[in-house]
This record gives C-alpha cells, sequence and structure tokens, in this order.
C-alpha cells in the first residue's frame, strides 16, 4: 500500500485583498470608480498555498499545510471562511490585527498595492512542524518562523523554497542560505543587493556567493525569469504569453506550483516550466486547476 507523502508547508504571510478594477491608476489623486470589486486571499505563503491546493493530485497527493495567523477580527474571520473553502485553515491570535490590502487593477492587469500588515504573525507562536513533510515554502515576512521551516526542509532532505520578495537586506541574507530553492522577485533581488540592480544576472551570480549549492530564480514578469543553476549555468526563461486581467499574486502561484512539481518528483526544468505556466494562467484573473494547466502547456509545447 503507498503511504501518503507528507505535507507541504507553506510558512509565512496571510492578509486580505481588498481587489478593484479600475480603468487606470490616477497620478493626481482624487476618485476613481472602480467597474468591479472582491475580496480575495492575498499574502505570498497564503496565495502559494491556495495555488498547489488547486493543482494538488487525488488521489494520495500531498496535503498542504499553511503556517500562518490572522487576527480575531473581521478580516481573519473572513480569510478564515475563504480558505475553509479551499480546505485550507489558519490560525486566530485573540486580539491581534489581520493584514490587508488595498489592490488597484487597472485595463492592463497591472496593479497598485497598499499593504497594512497587522501583528499577528509578530504576536503568533512559532508554528509546530510535522515530523515529516514533503517541502517547504517560507516568505521573508515572518523571518524566525522562516528559519526554523528552511532548517527543517534541510534535515528532511526535501525542497526548501525562499520566496524571497522585498525585505530588509539582513533578512534576505541570513535566509537565503538555508534555502535549496532561492526565487526572488525583482524587487526582492534589489533589496538582497541592497540597490538597484540594473543587470539581474549579475546580481543572481552575486547571489550564487551566498548560496552555492541552491537554485537561484529571479522572476521579472513579462519578461520571463532568470534560473541560475549550481555550477554557474544560467538560463533566460521567456514568459508565456497570456491576456492579463490581474497579474497579483502571479509570482505567489509561481513559487506555489513549483514546489509542488518538485514534490511531485518532476525533473526541474519541467517543474519550473509549469510554474511559469501556471503563473501565466493566474493573470486571467484565477487560480488554474491541473486540467487547465495541462491542457495550456499542450496548447504551447516546445
Amino acid at each position: 500500500m503507498t503511504m501518503p507523502a507528507g505535507p507541504l508547508l507553506f510558512v509565512g504571510q496571510t492578509v486580505l485583498d481588498h481587489v478593484f478594477h479600475v480603468e487606470r491608476f490616477s497620478v493626481e489623486g482624487g476618485k476613481v470608480v472602480a467597474g468591479r470589486q472582491a475580496d480575495q486571499v492575498g499574502g505570498m505563503a497564503a496565495r502559494a498555498a491556495l495555488a498547489a491546493q488547486r493543482l494538488r493530485r487525488q488521489p494520495g497527493g500531498a496535503r498542504m499545510h499553511l503556517c500562518s495567523a490572522v487576527g480575531d477580527d473581521g478580516a481573519g474571520d473572513q480569510l478564515r471562511r475563504l480558505l475553509a473553502a479551499e480546505g485550507l485553515d489558519i490560525e486566530a491570535i485573540t486580539g491581534a490585527r489581520t493584514g490587508v490590502s488595498a489592490v488597484l487593477v487597472d485595463a492592463r492587469g497591472e496593479r497598485q498595492i497598499s499593504n497594512f500588515r497587522g501583528d499577528a504573525l509578530a504576536r503568533a507562536p512559532l508554528p509546530r512542524l510535522p515530523e515529516d513533510c514533503s517541502g517547504v515554502l517560507a516568505d521573508a515576512r515572518w523571518p524566525a518562523a522562516a528559519r526554523l521551516a528552511l532548517a527543517h526542509a534541510r534535515s528532511q532532505g526535501v525542497p526548501g523554497m525562499l520566496d524571497a520578495d522585498v525585505a530588509p537586506a539582513e533578512v534576505l541574507r541570513a535566509l537565503v542560505p538555508l534555502a535549496s530553492w532561492c526565487v526572488y522577485s525583482r524587487g526582492g533581488l534589489e533589496a538582497w543587493a541592497g540597490d538597484a540592480a540594473p543587470d539581474p544576472a549579475v546580481t543572481l551570480a552575486q547571489a550564487a556567493i551566498d548560496a552555492p549549492d541552491a537554485e537561484l530564480l529571479v522572476t521579472l514578469g513579462a519578461d520571463g525569469a532568470l534560473w541560475r543553476r549550481p555550477g554557474g549555468e544560467l538560463q533566460a526563461l521567456p514568459a508565456f504569453t497570456v491576456e492579463a486581467v490581474d497579474t497579483t499574486g502571479a509570482g505567489d502561484v509561481l513559487h506555489g506550483v513549483l514546489l509542488l512539481g518538485l514534490s511531485e518528483g518532476l525533473p526541474p526544468p519541467t517543474a519550473v516550466r509549469r510554474a511559469m505556466a501556471a503563473a501565466a494562467l493566474s493573470c486571467r484573473g484565477a487560480l488554474p486547476t491541473r486540467d487547465e494547466l495541462d491542457h495550456f502547456l499542450a496548447q504551447h509545447h516546445a
């Protein structure tokens, strides 16, 4: 009998996104009328967990375990309901404030985000990690828990992925050496470097000094991604072209789907390509299912 795989751990931020679709962003202030509005689960770890949950292979696929926290306020209650509908749960911290974002999305699918992070993670106890797991994704919003989780992944011999988005340089520099996969946003790579990074390839090479045995990836939106493999091999990966409705959280989707693919034993190039395709599909306005992703990749067979 095949034993069920250990869970995938997603450690870090959960926020409630209030998303407003507008024709264009205002540069002068004043009122802008939104054509549509929706509330959704946001936050790097939570969005990645949701993306992996949508693609989870049944039966016998890895379970998703979200190690995060919200407050016991109205936003936290709403997030817990939204996550429960997807088969995920999350801890509520008494007296804490939940993170909330105002997300403006224009007609091109680009977004502007104003984020209130709340204090739920700062007040939450460190998570109890299961003895076995299939992989770990940690973001930099909860540094102490990220260190714990990435060390746990290393001890288990499973993928330990850092979502290296914008964070203080000292936090990123402490976490990068612990991860077997470091996936930077462009802004996160610049934050790691401590200054503007006009050439991501050069900066990625510098990052490899801190993590010589790690897979290093920087996502560049419509410009695709750069992937520096252990030993110095650098690859430029083109983006998949889709008609974007909302690019919010596309990087989070990539992280979640990449971790899922690696945990399922896919070769890294296959897992990366699937993750990039899933991120592109999410820009159409919804997280893709496994069937939708497989169909999309079949249409874009290289």
